[in-house]
């Protein structure tokens, strides 16, 4: 079976997930991958989109 590039990062940070010390083997791996920087804007992105909902849904006005 052929992985590409993408499939072989996207296997080691699922296994670095998984049981004890995940935080920390996540944040290895992300680093070890060069997807740091990356993972840090796709997760603030992330927030921003639940803060701006929680926003709407709650009837507060916010500044994007």
């Amino acid at each position: 079976m052929f992985y590409s590039p993408d499939q072989r990062k996207q296997d080691c940070l699922l296994r670095a997930i998984k049981g004890k010390g995940a935080f920390r083997r996540f944040k290895d791996n992300i680093i070890d991958l060069g997807l740091e920087d990356q993972w840090y804007s796709y997760r603030s992105k992330c927030y921003k989109e639940i803060a701006i909902e929680w926003c709407r849904e709650n009837n507060i006005e916010f500044i994007d």
